[in-house]
């Protein structure tokens, strides 16, 4: 008797203990989709405040891309701390509290900002890049805290699937930042009074939307616990020494790729919108949102066809697809009006999200089945590079469009980083795997 009660209660245990994990999992995700958000929102209003401001088209994406800066501090910051106390995720509640204070104040600074950009002068454009910098610290600290957390709490068999899952809800974050900054303007044009200044707008949704966030945090479990895998699980993988950091170093470099690849992409794509085929703000905001949103059904026919591929021929499968769509950037193709770049963005995004999101997990499996590099190291060298791409991207894809060279030097860029992330995946992330 007392053993079966012993077995219900240690069942009980595992039951709560696998119920909280999967809350803690659930709003570091939401969390890195709202910071997504954050780091795209302004995408729609940026070229607007810069002609406001008189400074370059490059400068604009320079506004975007500092978000990423701020993003590579608050990165190293949250390693060291994890570095120096190792168990310190583990209070999942207190360091989400930390990070949501760096979402909401920067926001509101932000958009104060906003309302005085004539009385600045000046001084308008290093004090926004300033706002954004410290915006971008909480995104740094958040996406650590979720790797290390992810993957200390998930069965290791689990975590493919995972991390293709935070891929999967940031690139949703990061079509919602458009989609909202559109809606925010056309809800503006609508409202029977007028509040000031219609850039505001948009910012002014995402504040709200990060106030709700709060919420959630609120629900999420003080503490988590980590789940101990299996030994015969660690041999799944067979990475040893030099052959594990080729390996990680390969995973790392497709990290980076795919960073540079969209955050270009859809920077790039909003600025010949504009600039080139006169499009509204409005409607680019809305259009680059919905685009994102093909998310979803590629994620959906990817779950419910996972089965039929190994994860190997999966990566290959996406990463011949947005090769495809970097083809389709270059203005000679056959759709009218700035449709070519709509439709590459429409193939580009799902493609590199979650070709990239299953390279991430089978980084992280290995990172937990052996003791040459913790999972917080791993985490720190991957983010970092993938922090560093997506800051320099958006400057880099408005100054190649704005020299003159438009258009198709833009997409040889897009082109080439796809082309590389194939490369790479096959000369470093597929051989260094023993099992496919």
């Amino acid at each position: 008797a007392y053993s079966v009660e012993y077995g219900a209660c240690e069942e009980a245990i595992c039951e709560v203990t696998h119920a909280g994990a999967e809350i803690a999992r659930s709003t570091l995700i939401m969390m890195q989709a709202a910071q997504s958000m954050a780091f795209t929102i302004v995408i729609v209003d940026s070229y607007q405040v810069s002609k406001d401001i008189g400074a370059t088209p490059a400068d604009s994406g320079l506004l975007v891309g500092m978000f990423m800066g701020g993003g590579m501090v608050g990165n190293a910051a949250m390693t060291a701390v994890l570095h120096l106390f190792p168990n310190a995720w583990q209070n999942v509640r207190y360091w989400l509290c930390v990070c949501h204070v760096f979402n909401v104040l920067p926001a509101v600074t932000y958009l104060y900002l906003l309302y005085h950009l004539q009385a600045l002068g000046g001084r308008a454009l290093p004090l926004l890049l300033l706002c954004r910098f410290c915006w971008g610290l909480g995104s740094g600290l958040a996406g650590q805290l979720a790797h290390v957390v992810i993957t200390q709490v998930t069965p290791l068999a689990e975590l493919p699937d995972q991390m293709q899952r935070k891929s999967f809800w940031q690139s949703m974050g990061m079509g919602m930042g458009p989609l909202a900054a559109g809606m925010a303007l056309w809800i503006y044009d609508l409202l029977p009074w007028q509040f000031g200044l219609e850039i505001g707008a948009s910012c002014t949704s995402l504040i709200l939307l990060q106030l709700l966030l709060g919420l959630a945090i609120l629900r999420c479990p003080q503490s988590v616990q980590q789940h101990e895998h299996k030994p015969e699980d660690a041999e799944e993988l067979g990475h040893t020494g030099s052959k594990q950091m080729i390996f990680l170093g390969a995973c790392y470099v497709l990290s980076a790729l795919r960073g540079y690849c969209l955050a270009g992409t859809e920077v790039g794509t909003a600025l010949l919108l504009e600039a080139r085929y006169h499009w509204s703000r409005k409607e680019i905001g809305l259009i680059i949102g919905w685009v994102f949103i093909a998310t979803v059904p590629a994620r959906v026919g990817y779950l419910a066809r996972k089965d039929r591929f190994s994860v190997v021929t999966w990566i290959r499968i996406l990463s011949l697809s947005a090769i495809v769509g970097a083809t389709i950037l270059f203005s000679s193709t056959f759709l009218p009006h700035g449709m070519s770049l709509i439709l590459a963005d429409l193939i580009m995004f799902p493609a590199l999200y979650l070709g990239e999101g299953l390279v991430r997990g089978l980084m992280m499996q290995s990172v937990r089945s052996h003791t040459s590099i913790s999972s917080n190291t791993a985490s720190f060298c991957a983010l970092q590079l993938n922090n560093f791409s997506r800051a320099l991207a958006p400057w880099c894809a408005r100054y190649t469009i704005s020299t003159g060279k438009g258009q198709n030097l833009f997409a040889v860029g897009q082109l080439m980083c796809c082309c590389a992330f194939l490369c790479v995946f096959e000369l470093g992330v597929q051989r260094g795997l023993k099992k496919a």
